[in-house]
């Protein structure tokens, strides 16, 4: 009898030292087979797996995607032998994306301005900006200020990704993905991003739980940028592995808003 297993891990938009975190196993019983994912990340994920196998019946429709919650170590299916003295094989290819395509944003809440509280910035570029607040980053606002200025959490969470080491930016994408920057994941399952960090601009740790106003940072100039700003948005993943922005509002003197390119807004 012939007995073939082959896993395939799959790249796609995670980070390098993700992919050592997320392992695929089987575990042969004598009439089944059960597949098995361990999660050991901080973070939720939405994980993708296809298979071709032969004498083998799953016990649900391929191709397959589910959340597995942060260091979960979960059964996601069962594959019977159709004859039971014959081989089977087994090929599985997967792929997965930090968050869950399920996090539904909570749409009334209210955003802490990113700096020092009593401090005014102007927004020089806001949603569905013509620079580079297109596409998936439209609903992102960037912050003018001084570089080394102290950054707030506007929201509570957990730090998932951090990056300080990066010393150079400017208007070329060559920049595009050479940027200081912060994430959190907040309790509904979506993300806010802080970028273009000074370097050595963190003062958080990743898997550190920080509360709204806590300061995380400080800005500067690294990655794609014309000049010293904070650049802020909240995403999740959707189900091709791409992240898009949310429009939120945030707390103003004129109100909980969303922000309006060219207007200045003092931190509450």
């Amino acid at each position: 009898m012939k007995f073939t297993l082959l896993f395939l891990f799959i790249p796609s938009l995670i980070l390098a030292q993700e992919s050592k975190s997320v392992e695929l196993y089987n575990v042969e019983k004598e009439d089944k087979i059960e597949v098995f994912v361990k999660n050991d990340n901080i973070f939720p994920i939405t994980l993708q797996v296809e298979m071709d196998f032969s004498n083998l019946r799953p016990s649900q429709g391929l191709p397959l995607t589910e959340v597995i919650d942060a260091k979960a170590d979960i059964k996601i299916l069962e594959l019977f032998p159709i004859k039971q003295h014959g081989g089977w094989e087994l090929e599985t290819s997967y792929r997965f994306f930090m968050g869950s395509i399920f996090a539904d944003h909570t749409d009334d809440f209210v955003y802490r301005l990113p700096y020092r509280l009593g401090t005014q910035r102007r927004v020089s570029q806001g949603y569905n900006g013509q620079f580079s607040h297109t596409g998936s980053l439209r609903y992102s606002v960037d912050f003018q200020m001084p570089e080394g200025t102290q950054i707030y959490a506007a929201r509570s969470g957990i730090v998932v990704e951090t990056e300080e080491s990066y010393r150079e930016g400017g208007d070329d994408k060559y920049y595009i993905d050479k940027a200081n920057y912060i994430t959190v994941l907040h309790d509904d399952g979506t993300f806010s991003e802080y970028s273009h960090l000074r370097p050595n601009g963190v003062v958080v740790s990743v898997g550190q739980r920080i509360r709204t106003g806590q300061l995380i940072g400080y800005s500067g100039t690294t990655g794609y940028t014309t000049g010293p700003h904070l650049h802020f948005n909240v995403k999740r993943v959707v189900q091709d592995g791409r992240y898009i922005t949310i429009p939120v509002k945030f707390a103003t003197r004129e109100g909980n808003i969303q922000l309006i390119e060219g207007e200045n807004y003092r931190a509450l």
